[in-house]
């Protein structure tokens, strides 16, 4: 019963994603990981993906009986991997439009969300999404995407698209940590199309220390969304006498 809770803590759905992905140097996203963590390429480019998404029926247990109000987050990630070989992302930073959501997850995993005030235009039905953040002086973003006669993904293992959708684990490190902590999720596979046009502006990159792309994304997905499951931080099964071996 106990793996089961640790397993399944927290469950969510990820609506309408957005996802700008840009080629980089190995070496410019090495010197920015934790010591335990290695940069992860394809075909020996390292990446950065700045994603949108909608966050609906958020629900954690064991306090399955607190509603929670749906909301946006915009995060900057990165594709990492341990010594042991494990895949995953490293996130540079979380932008979400939930004050709570943010000092939960900071709280629970250690990941780096911050307030902003998050909008979205368009819609599905008119293949055309725009997610704006503002996270005052701090950074602004602007992530616009179409996918009018898109082509659909196969997103087979060793390609480029499988590289960059399906991820199933993140890492976080606090500042106090000696060692950077996982937890996992599982959803069903990305059901995504490359999207025709998509542009990114704004200072997500250079609140990190990195400079902003001059040129467009290399490559764009939209997916229409998924449920995911997400486990406990280990620190949760540590507590309870468990150990995470997903």
């Amino acid at each position: 019963m106990i793996t089961s809770f640790l397993n399944q803590f927290m469950s969510q759905r990820w609506e309408d994603l957005v996802m700008a992905h840009y080629q980089a140097d190995p070496d410019l996203i090495k010197a920015s990981l934790p010591d335990d963590l290695f940069v992860d390429t394809h075909e020996g480019h390292a990446w950065f993906s700045v994603v949108a998404f909608r966050l609906t029926n958020l629900s954690i247990r064991p306090l399955t009986f607190i509603t929670w109000n749906d909301f946006w987050e915009i995060n900057l990630r990165t594709y990492v991997c341990d010594q042991k070989g494990n895949k995953g992302v490293w996130f540079y930073s979380l932008d979400s439009s939930d004050l709570l959501g943010v000092l939960g997850a900071r709280l629970l995993y250690g990941l780096q969300y911050n307030f902003a005030r998050i909008e979205r235009k368009g819609s599905s039905t008119e293949r055309n999404f725009i997610y704006t953040g503002n996270r005052g002086k701090i950074a602004n973003s602007r992530l616009e995407a179409n996918w009018q006669n898109a082509e659909s993904v196969q997103s087979t293992p060793g390609s480029l698209d499988h590289f960059l959708l399906e991820r199933y684990r993140f890492w976080a490190r606090r500042t106090i940590a000696r060692s950077s902590s996982s937890a996992f999720v599982s959803h069903v596979p990305y059901q995504a199309v490359r999207t025709q046009n998509i542009t990114y502006k704004g200072g997500l990159f250079a609140s990190q220390g990195f400079a902003e792309p001059i040129q467009g994304p290399d490559l764009g997905h939209y997916c229409p969304g998924f449920t995911v499951e997400a486990t406990a931080p280990e620190w949760v099964f540590s507590i309870s006498g468990q150990a995470n071996h997903r």
